[in-house]
C-alpha cells in the first residue's frame, strides 16, 4: 500500500510540473508575439509620409532656371498643387536643387524646399520667393505672409543668415517712423537692393487709413559667413 501511494503521489507531481511548463511556455510564446507586434508596427509608423512632397501632375510640374523663375508673376496652374524646379543653382562647384511647392487650396506640403529639406512653410504666390547668388551663397527673398524676409544658404544648405531672426535680436528703432522697432513686418517688401557685398531695404508702416508711411534705409553687408547688423544709411 505505502508503494502504491508513493506512485501516486509521484505521478500527481509529474502532473503538476508539466502543467506549470505549459503554463510558462504559452506566458513566454505571448511576450515574443506582442514584442513581434511592436517592432511592426515601428517599422510601419517609420516609413509613413517619407516623401516631403506631394504628388503633383507632368501638367503642373514646371523646370526653370534661376532668371525664368524669378520673371514668373503667378503660379502657372490652378486648382491645387504646383511645383517649380529651379536648375543650374552651383555654389563653390555643388549643385544645389531648389523647389518651390504651391497650392490655392492651404496644402500642407508647400513651400520652399532646398535640397530637399523644406526651409519656408508658407506660399501665398510663387512670386513672392525670389532667389540670387551672392558672393557664392544662395539668397532667397521671401515675401509672403506679409512679411519680408532674406534667408541666405551655403553649398551645404547651411542657414547662414535670416533678416527676420537677426531683427528681433537687434531691437533696432527707426527714428523717422516714431522709434518703431523694425521688424519683418515692417519692410517694404518690393525695396530690397542686392549688391556683391551688400543689400539695402526699407523700412515703413501701415497707419489707421491703411497708408504707407516710408521710414528709413538700412544696409546690411556681408562677406564670406559674416553678415553687418543692419545699419542706418538714410531717411527714404
Amino acid at each position: 500500500m505505502k508503494g502504491e501511494k508513493a506512485k501516486l503521489i509521484l505521478v500527481y507531481i509529474l502532473m503538476f510540473l508539466i502543467i506549470g511548463l505549459l503554463v510558462i511556455l504559452t506566458i513566454v510564446i505571448l511576450n515574443n508575439s506582442k514584442k513581434e507586434n511592436n517592432t511592426k508596427s515601428s517599422s510601419s509608423a517609420q516609413r509613413v509620409d517619407v516623401n516631403p512632397y506631394p504628388n503633383i501632375s507632368e501638367e503642373c510640374t514646371f523646370d526653370f532656371n534661376l532668371n525664368e523663375y524669378n520673371a514668373i508673376n503667378g503660379p502657372l496652374c490652378k486648382g491645387g498643387y504646383s511645383r517649380y524646379n529651379i536648375e543650374g543653382i552651383n555654389l563653390n562647384g555643388k549643385n544645389i536643387t531648389a523647389v518651390v511647392i504651391y497650392s490655392d487650396k492651404d496644402g500642407n506640403k508647400a513651400g520652399l524646399y532646398i535640397n530637399n529639406r523644406k526651409v519656408s512653410n508658407k506660399v501665398d504666390n510663387v512670386m513672392n520667393i525670389k532667389l540670387g547668388i551672392f558672393d557664392n551663397k544662395l539668397f532667397v527673398l521671401d515675401k509672403n505672409n506679409n512679411e519680408a524676409n532674406i534667408l541666405v544658404f551655403d553649398q551645404d544648405t547651411t542657414k547662414l543668415y535670416d533678416l527676420k531672426e537677426t531683427l528681433d535680436k537687434a531691437k533696432i528703432s527707426d527714428p523717422v517712423l516714431q522709434n518703431t522697432t523694425i521688424s519683418s513686418k515692417t519692410i517694404e517688401p518690393n525695396s530690397f537692393v542686392f549688391n556683391a557685398n551688400n543689400f539695402t531695404f526699407k523700412t515703413r508702416i501701415i497707419d489707421n487709413q491703411n497708408q504707407s508711411i516710408m521710414g528709413s534705409t538700412y544696409q546690411v553687408n556681408f562677406s564670406k559667413d559674416e553678415f553687418s547688423k543692419p545699419q542706418f544709411v538714410s531717411t527714404n
